[in-house]
């Protein structure tokens, strides 16, 4: 459940990572394979070191040991949506 844009505190620690996911049906944008929820991890596309919030529109599914991994070492800190 959203509420203004940011998903529900309420829900247990990782349902909204799993809601991400399976918005995504499991594929990750930047490689477009398909993963699990061992293998994808949540990329904020705004980091939440620079004020980025768990919505669904910052939020996006990623291999992590692979194509999180890539991006951060392409582009830090800086935003980064793979979706578009």
């Amino acid at each position: 459940m959203q509420i203004g844009g940011v998903l529900n505190k309420y829900k247990s620690k990782n349902a909204w990572k799993k809601e991400i996911k399976q918005s995504q049906n499991y594929i990750c944008p930047v490689c477009g394979k398909k993963g699990t929820d061992k293998t994808l991890d949540i990329h904020h596309c705004l980091p939440k070191a620079k004020h980025g919030n768990n919505s669904l529109e910052n939020c996006v599914a990623v291999h992590r040991d692979t194509c999180h991994k890539w991006i951060h070492e392409t582009y830090g800190l800086s935003y980064y949506d793979p979706r578009r």
